[in-house]
C-alpha cells in the first residue's frame, strides 16, 4: 500500500496490523498461539475472544466492500479513459 501511495488504505489498516502484531508477542511462552483452546476454555475467555473476532470480522468486511468499489471505480474510470 505504501508503494502504491495508498495513504488512506494504509491508515485504516495501520491499527489492526498493530494490533495484531501487539497479540502475537504477548503470547505466553508454551502456548500454541493467540487462540490457544486449553486457555480460552480454563480461563473463561471464549466471550472476548468471540467479541473481539467480530469486532475484525465486521472490519474485515468493511475493507473488503471499501476496496471492491475502489476495485470497480478504477475498472471503469480505466474503459472510460480508452473509449472516450
Amino acid at each position: 500500500m505504501l508503494i502504491s501511495l495508498h495513504w488512506f488504505i494504509f491508515l485504516l489498516n495501520l491499527p489492526v496490523a498493530t494490533w495484531n502484531i501487539y497479540r502475537l508477542v504477548m503470547v505466553p511462552s508454551g502456548n500454541m498461539g493467540v487462540f490457544d483452546p486449553t486457555e480460552i476454555h480454563s480461563r473463561g475467555q471464549l466471550k472476548s475472544h468471540m467479541k473481539e473476532a467480530m469486532i475484525k470480522l465486521g472490519f474485515n468486511l468493511l475493507c473488503f466492500f471499501m476496496y471492491l468499489y475502489s476495485m470497480i471505480l478504477a475498472l471503469i474510470n480505466d474503459y472510460t479513459t480508452e473509449c472516450g
